[in-house]
C-alpha cells in the first residue's frame, strides 16, 4: 500500500469492488498496522475512525515523522451516528407539535434509511445511499419496519423478499412523500450544522404526472348516490350510534373533513346573531392542559389555521333534528358530540393521536361498500360534492373557501394584509356563507332524529372516550 489512506479510501468508497488493504497508519497514539476492508460501509467507518483520531490529536493533514495522515473532509459540528440524529429529529417534530401521523410516517421513512446505510455517521450519508434507499422503497415488503417477523431483515434480505412477493411499485404521491420527509430530515441537519450539504439536493421533485385513469372512481356523489346512502331501509339499521347517524349528514351539508366532524364538541355548536352555526376549531382540553407532562393541549386537530371557520347550519340539518340531538348530548354531560369515538394514544409517547375519525372512516367505508360503491369512494366525497356544486352555481372560489376551509393562494402578495390588518366582520362572512349554501340543494331527504334515540348505546359512561 503506497497511496495515502485518504486517497485510497475515497477511491474505494466511490468504487467499492474487491478488498482494500491498508497498512502502517499512525496518528498520534492511534495505530493501525493492517486493515482489510470489504465493502463501502466498512471503508466509511474506517474513515470516521481516522477523522476522529485527527480531531483528538489536533494535528493537521500532511506528513510528519514518516506518519501518514488522510486529508480531512469538510465537516460542521462533530458528526453523530445516524440513529441518534433520527431520534433527535423525531423529538424535535414532537416539540413542534406536528401531527402524530406525520411523525409516524417520517419515522418509517428514516428507519428505512437506517436499514440502508447502517448506523454510520450522519455526515457520511451521500448520494449513493439515497440511490440505494430508492431501491429499498421500491421493493420493501409491507410493514417492514413494524412487523416483528420482518424488522430484523437486512437490506438485501428485505429486497429479496419484496421481489419474491412481487410488491407493487409505490404511487408517485407516496414516493414524493418519502422524498419530502428525507429533505426535511437532512435540512434539519444542515441547519444544525451537523452536515455541510444535504444529499437530497440531487433528488428534486419529480415532474407531475397528469395521466388520467378512466377506470378510477370519481370522488363525487350524484343525487342517486346520496339517496342510496340515506335510504331509510339501509341507513337507519346501520346508524345505531350517534356518529354513524350525524357525521354523514354534517359532512353532506358542510363539506368538512372527516376528522373535523368526528372531533366536534358541544361548545362548537354556537348561536351567532340568531343563526345556529358549527365552529370547526381546535379548543383546549383542560385535563391535557393541566398535565405538565403533556405537550399537546387539545385532542382536536386542524390541518392549518386557515381551516378554522364557523359555518351556518343548513336548514335540512336543523329540520332533521340536529339541535334536539345536541340537547340530548348536553343532558348526558359529556363535552363531545360523539363520545364513543376515541382520539387514540401514541404508544411510544403517550400523547393523543388527535384522530377521532380513524375508526369511523373504516366503518363508513364498509357501509359504502355494502351499498356497492367502488373502492376509493369515502367520506371525503361529501367535500368534493359540495365544493363542485357551489362552483357549478357560480359561487366565487374565495367564498367556497369560506365554507370548506381551503387555503387561498400562498403566493398572494396581499396575504399579510388580509391576515393581520383586515379584520373580517362575522355578519358579512356569515351572509356570504348562507347565500352560498342556499344554492346547494342536494336531492335527498334526511331521516328525522327522535329525542332519546341513542339513549341505550349512551347509557354506559365507561364506554366513553375523553
Amino acid at each position: 500500500m503506497t497511496a495515502l489512506p485518504s486517497a485510497a479510501l475515497n477511491d474505494y468508497i466511490a468504487s467499492p469492488f474487491g478488498l482494500l488493504h491498508l497498512e502502517g497508519i499512525h496518528i498520534g497514539r492511534f495505530r493501525i498496522d493492517r486493515a482489510i476492508i470489504r465493502g463501502r460501509e466498512a471503508a466509511i467507518n474506517l474513515q470516521e475512525c481516522i477523522l476522529a483520531a485527527l480531531d483528538e490529536t489536533g494535528r493537521k493533514s500532511g506528513l510528519k515523522n514518516s506518519t501518514r495522515y488522510p486529508a480531512q473532509l469538510p465537516m460542521g459540528t462533530p458528526a453523530r451516528p445516524l440513529a441518534k440524529e433520527i431520534e433527535d429529529h423525531l423529538e424535535d417534530m414532537r416539540r413542534r407539535q406536528l401531527e402524530p401521523k406525520t411523525i409516524q410516517s417520517t419515522e418509517r421513512t428514516l428507519k428505512l434509511l437506517l436499514l440502508t446505510c447502517g448506523n454510520i455517521s450522519a455526515a457520511r450519508v451521500d448520494y449513493y445511499h439515497i440511490q440505494a434507499l430508492w431501491k429499498l422503497l421500491r421493493w420493501a415488503p409491507r410493514n417492514l419496519v413494524s412487523d416483528p417477523l420482518l424488522k430484523d431483515l437486512s437490506f438485501d434480505e428485505a429486497i429479496a423478499l419484496g421481489k419474491e412477493q412481487d410488491v407493487p411499485p409505490l404511487s408517485p404521491a407516496t414516493e414524493e412523500r418519502h422524498r419530502r420527509f428525507l429533505v426535511a430530515f437532512f435540512n434539519h441537519l444542515v441547519n444544525g450544522q451537523a452536515i455541510d450539504l444535504s444529499p437530497m439536493k440531487a433528488f428534486r421533485k419529480p415532474k407531475e404526472d397528469h395521466t388520467i385513469n378512466p377506470d378510477k372512481a370519481i370522488r363525487l356523489f350524484e343525487d342517486a348516490d346520496l339517496q342510496a346512502i340515506f335510504d331509510p331501509a339501509t341507513f337507519i339499521p346501520w346508524a345505531k350510534k350517534p356518529q354513524y347517524w350525524w357525521a354523514p349528514m354534517i359532512g353532506l351539508y358542510t363539506g368538512a373533513r372527516v376528522n373535523e366532524v368526528c372531533q366536534l364538541k358541544l361548545t362548537d355548536i354556537i348561536e351567532e346573531r340568531g343563526v345556529w352555526c358549527i365552529a370547526f376549531q381546535k379548543t383546549l382540553d383542560q385535563d391535557l392542559a393541566a398535565d405538565p407532562k403533556r405537550r399537546r393541549r387539545s385532542r382536536q386537530s386542524m390541518k392549518g389555521s386557515g381551516c378554522m371557520r364557523i359555518i351556518p347550519i343548513a336548514k335540512p340539518l336543523l329540520e332533521a333534528g340536529f339541535l334536539e340531538f345536541v340537547e340530548d348530548m348536553k343532558a348526558i354531560g359529556h363535552p363531545r358530540l360523539f363520545p364513543l369515538l376515541s382520539a387514540g394514544v401514541n404508544r411510544t409517547t403517550g400523547e393523543t393521536n388527535a384522530r377521532y375519525s380513524q375508526q369511523f372512516v373504516v366503518d363508513f367505508g364498509r357501509y359504502l361498500k355494502s351499498l356497492g360503491f367502488p373502492k376509493g369512494i369515502g367520506f371525503h366525497a361529501f367535500r368534493h360534492t359540495l365544493a363542485t356544486e357551489l362552483d357549478v352555481n357560480d359561487v366565487p372560489e374565495k367564498e367556497i373557501a369560506l365554507v370548506t376551509g381551503h387555503s387561498t393562494d400562498p403566493r398572494d402578495r396581499v396575504q399579510v394584509l388580509r391576515r393581520h390588518y383586515l379584520h373580517k366582520k362575522p355578519q358579512v362572512t356569515r351572509s356570504k356563507q348562507i347565500s352560498a349554501l342556499e344554492l346547494y340543494q342536494p336531492n335527498v331527504e334526511l331521516p328525522r332524529y327522535q329525542r332519546g334515540q341513542f339513549a341505550k348505546c349512551l347509557a354506559d359512561p365507561s364506554k366513553f372516550y375523553p
